[in-house]
């Protein structure tokens, strides 16, 4: 192939509305188990990363390991195999294609089944070369992707129609030498399955320190809820409608208490929390969760090179599966953007990544559930245990 074709752009797409995480009514299929386990690795390993800088945080793990997974299907060599580790992909490059194509049919059902809008749609935009063919069957077989050419104009007008206006620009910009760029795109659209009174939203302190708080808008309601109590935290299910979803918060005791939890955070831990929330009984709890939207937008480079993905990056990259010669493409850059709504009705998100790859050049009593403080919070698919979203709110404000 021309040389003079060798940057490639992979492009993560990811909207979700209205999302809700019920409990979990038994443990993943086996034919995608092994991706959602690795997803909940890499939600923790990137909350680490990203959670260095202060402040609101909300990503899509499910969006990066996606469009990575379509990435890692034309890597080889060492490249494959940093990328393997990083994104603790737990099967090889057919086995992983072939999980992912279940899963996302399995999520795509549960939607349906519980009368959620859910879209997950990939592409692979041809800029100005080409990728073998073998490539694009692996594409269009596992991910059911759309193969176009376009250019920046067309991309960006993908993710914005993909995730209905919410995500307007992945990328600013487009190498001279680019290839193509692939896209990942979900977006879902649900209510809460018991929603909040307008009525009894009010204003109220929000702790975002031991000593400065902020006014925030305070939903309340007091209904069926999951609820887990273990020392120092709450951990609590906020089903959305049919309770195939559910967004899951996990609240520390004290209004400085989420970085100590950060600090521990393990995906074992996680796991073992959602295994224990999912067995608790419906209790009537009084929840008071603030209204808020939130908007992000990271490099993710930096993040996945401290997490061993070193070649993919450089002229040491092997992508000869997606039809060039060892050397000739790597990762040039990887946006991810994110946006999430909460409020009274239920959960708007929605979430963009892309990666370029560029040429050489208890006890009776009340229980209460009251997130006036920071905490930490994700989306997942309860059936599968598929993490979609996972987020920091520090000020809602």
């Amino acid at each position: 192939m021309n040389r003079l074709f060798t940057a490639f752009t992979v492009m993560i797409m990811i909207a979700v509305l209205g999302v809700s995480f019920p409990a979990l009514s038994g443990l993943a299929a086996a034919p995608y188990k092994s991706v959602t386990d690795g997803n909940t690795d890499l939600a923790v390993d990137l909350y680490r990363e990203l959670g260095k800088v202060e402040g609101n945080m909300f990503f899509s793990p499910f969006s990066i390991s996606s469009a990575l997974a379509m990435t890692y299907a034309g890597a080889r060599g060492d490249t494959a195999e940093q990328m393997k580790e990083a994104l603790h992909f737990q099967l090889e490059q057919s086995g992983l294609n072939s999980s992912f194509r279940s899963l996302n049919q399995r999520l795509a059902l549960t939607a349906e089944r519980s009368d959620q809008k859910l879209t997950i749609a990939n592409a692979l935009v041809l800029t100005k070369g080409r990728v073998s063919d073998k490539y694009e069957k692996i594409l269009k077989t596992y991910y059911d992707a759309e193969i176009f050419g376009g250019d920046l104009g067309a991309i960006n007008g993908w993710v914005k129609r993909k995730t209905e206006g919410r995500i307007d620009t992945i990328l600013e910009q487009l190498s001279a030498n680019s290839v193509c760029v692939i896209l990942n795109a979900i977006y879902f659209k649900g209510t809460w399955d018991a929603q909040f009174d307008k009525k009894s939203t009010r204003d109220a302190p929000f702790n975002i320190s031991a000593d400065k708080q902020v006014n925030v808008p305070l939903m309340h309601r007091k209904d069926n809820y999951k609820l887990l109590e273990q020392e120092n935290i709450q951990v609590i299910s906020l089903p959305y409608k049919g309770k195939e979803l559910s967004m899951v918060v996990f609240l520390p005791g004290q209004a400085d208490g989420l970085a100590a939890i950060e600090e521990q955070l393990k995906a074992k831990d996680i796991r073992e929390l959602m295994v224990k929330l999912d067995k608790q009984p419906d209790r009537n709890v009084s929840v008071y969760f603030p209204r808020f939207t939130t908007a992000s937008k990271y490099d993710l480079v930096g993040p996945f090179q401290t997490m061993g993905m070193k070649d993919a990056f450089s002229t040491r990259a092997d992508f000869t599966g997606m039809g060039w010669q060892k050397g000739y493409i790597w990762i040039g850059q990887i946006k991810h953007r994110a946006f999430v709504e909460v409020n009274e009705e239920g959960t708007e998100a929605a979430a963009a990544t892309a990666v370029e790859m560029v040429t050489k050049a208890m006890p009776a009593r009340e229980l209460i559930f009251r997130a006036d403080h920071p905490f930490l919070f994700l989306i997942r698919d309860n059936q599968t245990g598929t993490i979609l979203f996972m987020g920091r709110m520090a000020n809602p404000a």
